[in-house]
């Protein structure tokens, strides 16, 4: 969660291309620097004075072999931890929403998959699923531009992420919906954690001075495992939305749930 979000694969891949140029500029002089320090002091060549031999032509061979094997083993590992680096950004900016800085769609079902068969294979876990999105978005976006609108998807999502718990999963589903996993949270625990996230976004304020606004959330909460025999994400996810719907059916800004 700690990539920065700033950056594109294309500004990654430049700056490993980049990398690599210096690496190879550092290389060769690096290895010029020690075939000279090398041939100074030929090392070799006092060791054959000492037994009353000389071999320059031993030297030259020696200190080549030397020098690269030492700058190539410098650099190799050098480069092996920047590709690490840069596959791990690279990893992370593909599971995370560009705009929001949380999870993306796909990143977030898998996870929710993980915990969904964690809690096939042992029976007394439990998770919560909260699916929630904003009241009236598309007339935020008319009415203040997308811009605005943007706005109000980063800070919604900054605001639900200092919510929840660092064990909990926040992600986005698309365009103004989102998905909350609480694991080991009962029912109850979890419409309690998201009337807190309701209230916390209801607080913000939005917009110009002279027409400020605030948003509100419709939230569908699910437990997993459910008495309604979900076998599968997407039937859980289905059940999370229904519930979502149920919310803005009476009348937005509530949270709804197999409780009511």
């Amino acid at each position: 969660m700690n990539t920065d979000m700033t950056k594109s694969t294309l500004n990654i891949v430049c700056e490993m291309k980049l990398a690599l140029k210096k690496d190879m500029a550092a290389a060769i002089a690096s290895g010029l620097m020690l075939f000279a320090a090398f041939m100074y002091f030929q090392p070799v060549s006092r060791l054959y004075q000492m037994t009353e031999n000389e071999s320059y032509v031993v030297d030259i061979a020696t200190g080549f072999l030397f020098s690269f094997f030492a700058v190539v083993s410098y650099f190799t590992v050098k480069r092996l931890m920047e590709m690490r680096r840069f596959f791990k950004d690279a990893m992370d900016m593909s599971r995370m929403d560009f705009l929001t800085e949380v999870y993306n769609r796909r990143a977030l079902i898998e996870l929710l998959e993980m915990e969904f068969n964690k809690n096939m294979r042992f029976p007394d876990g439990i998770f919560c699923l909260l699916l929630f999105d904003i009241d009236n978005f598309k007339g935020i976006n008319d009415g203040y531009g997308h811009t605005t609108g943007d706005t109000v998807l980063r800070e919604t999502a900054k605001t639900v992420t200092a919510t929840i718990r660092k064990t909990d999963v926040c992600g986005r589903f698309g365009g103004d919906e989102f998905g909350v996993i609480l694991p080991y949270t009962d029912l109850k625990r979890g419409v309690l954690v998201a009337e807190k996230i309701r209230e916390n976004v209801a607080r913000m304020m939005f917009g110009p001075v002279r027409s400020r606004f605030s948003v509100t959330l419709s939230i569908g909460a699910v437990m997993m495992p459910a008495d309604a025999g979900i076998d599968s994400v997407e039937k859980l996810v289905e059940q999370a939305d229904k519930y979502l719907y149920l919310a803005k059916q009476k009348g937005r800004n509530r949270v709804a749930s197999p409780l009511d």
